[in-house]
């Protein structure tokens, strides 16, 4: 049975799709591209970790998921779902942390989605509960049919929703339906024409539906406009890519290479220049993200990261506990420890401060009951401490002591 995921980024690939529309790798088995060797091209670089926060009731609910880019008002293209807390139709990549939708979650929507049902013209209960829906459904494919008919319930009542129409169009592309997304998209930007994401998004849906050229002409007329957007220029070396034209190809990334926004996706663009060249990846500079099979750079003043605890110490149960969850996993960079049970865990990309204070408390009380359990089975009394730690700013952005 084919791989029904990119291995390369994680992102659902489409029936018979030869490469990832999300990131350009061609796929096992499928005929290679014309004009040169495989080249990963993610659509939105660097792909982030960033955290959906959904409020429900009093509290918070949360989402880890994997976003291509800063998310629009509905995050999408994220990582492959779960079908409920059984496995997916198809292989995660390797290495990829299971995740799946929390129970107290899947009540909280159940519960939302009633009160709705009984309130049909409330259109705020139906906004909200098609965004968890939609959020939901970057875990568990099962709720895209739930979240599409809340929208279009929606719909039936305010026609010109552009949150809802645009919803809509995500949604068509996760359940493989392009032609639908484009229709969406472009009813979307009959009342707003002015938005280059959507424009861009719609780009991207002509290529995922294999209409190559318009998609090219979309992303040529959003830099038409803007000529320093990074993801339209990005893009459009995806499409030469999938066109096979190399010279192309690499013209386009040398361009989104000055377009890059920092130094991280700078290096990024950087490696896959060489890659389409043929010729040996750089070494990214400190901090960048390292080549595939490479070691980690090392972090800035040059010294080597810290070795990784001792397995069977309650150091190294300790680092486990960050580095397996699926929300901050990702985002750690490395965990310098100060003391037996003193601990500094540096975080890359990590929108801690966005956290609301009900959410970082659930989220801080989630890692303190790991942590105790930990404790016990190491016989452990004294405080375990851990600051949360920028790993850009150096700045402590919190800190979970138990």
């Amino acid at each position: 049975m084919p791989n029904r995921f990119c291995a390369s980024c994680g992102a659902k690939l489409l029936t018979g799709a030869n490469f990832c529309v999300e990131c350009g790798e061609a796929q096992p088995g499928a005929k290679a591209a014309r004009g040169g060797p495989s080249l990963s091209l993610q659509r939105y670089a660097p792909v982030f970790v960033v955290l959906a926060v959904l409020a429900v009731g009093g509290g918070a609910v949360v989402f880890g998921t994997l976003s291509p880019k800063k998310p629009p008002t509905m995050p999408r293209h994220e990582a492959p779902p779960a079908a409920g807390a059984a496995a997916p139709e198809g292989p995660l990549p390797e290495g990829h942390p299971q995740i799946t939708v929390p129970e107290e979650v899947k009540k909280a929507m159940r519960d939302m989605a009633a009160k709705a049902a009984a309130a049909p013209d409330d259109m705020e209960a139906w906004k909200k509960v098609a965004e968890v829906q939609y959020r939901a459904a970057q875990l568990d494919q099962a709720y895209l049919p739930e979240a599409r008919k809340s929208y279009q319930h929606i719909l039936e009542h305010e026609p010109n929703n552009l949150d809802a129409i645009r919803a809509l169009g995500n949604i068509a592309f996760d359940l493989e339906q392009p032609d639908q997304a484009v229709e969406y998209y472009q009813r979307y930007l009959k009342q707003k024409p002015d938005d280059l994401e959507v424009q861009t998004d719609l780009g991207t849906m002509y290529l995922s539906a294999r209409r190559t050229d318009e998609a090219l002409k979309q992303y040529e007329s959003v830099l038409k406009v803007n000529p320093s957007f990074f993801q339209a220029q990005f893009n459009t070396a995806i499409a030469y890519r999938t066109m096979g034209d190399t010279e192309k190809t690499l013209a386009a990334l040398e361009k989104s290479r000055t377009l890059a926004p920092d130094d991280k996706t700078r290096n990024q663009v950087d490696q896959l220049i060489a890659r389409a060249k043929g010729q040996p990846a750089p070494a990214p500079a400190p901090g960048g993200p390292a080549p595939a099979g490479q070691a980690p750079a090392m972090p800035a003043g040059g010294a080597p990261p810290p070795a990784a605890a001792p397995a069977g110490t309650f150091q190294a149960d300790a680092e486990n506990i960050f580095r397996q969850n699926p929300i901050m996993g990702p985002k750690v960079g490395r965990i310098e420890w100060s003391g037996a049970e003193t601990a500094k865990v540096y975080l890359h990309d990590f929108p801690m401060e966005q956290m609301p204070p009900e959410m970082k408390s659930m989220f801080a009380d989630r890692m303190k009951g790991r942590i105790k359990e930990k404790k016990d089975a190491h016989q452990i009394t004294a405080t375990a401490t851990f600051d949360l730690v920028d790993e850009a700013t150096g700045k402590v952005m919190g800190t979970i002591t138990e």
